[in-house]
């Protein structure tokens, strides 16, 4: 947790990041160095920034897109999610 620790610019990968972006079909099955590319290539280097990003990440984590028992329902993320519009087995084309 180099964004942390250090107050560099690294974006945190954890649980949160990857199920949430799975499940909106940013993207699956990526190494930890794709993952912490998919977010940085998006993002300006900013540790202020990445901090927050990351903090709403676990609050969307916590509130909607549980690892178990997802309230795809009322996430506010609904209209640009995989999993609420393809349904849980299906992935965006």
């Amino acid at each position: 947790m180099v964004l942390y620790a250090a107050g560099k610019a690294s974006f945190v990968i954890d649980a949160y990041t990857r199920r949430i972006a799975s499940r909106a079909g940013a993207a699956e099955d990526l190494s930890y160095d794709g993952w912490k590319e998919l977010f940085e290539r998006g993002l300006p280097p900013d540790v202020k920034m990445y901090n927050e990003y990351h903090a709403l990440l676990v609050k969307l984590g916590k509130d909607f897109c549980r690892k178990t028992v997802p309230l795809c329902s009322s996430c506010p993320l609904g209209a640009v999610c995989a999993r609420k519009i393809y349904g849980k087995n299906r992935k965006a084309a």
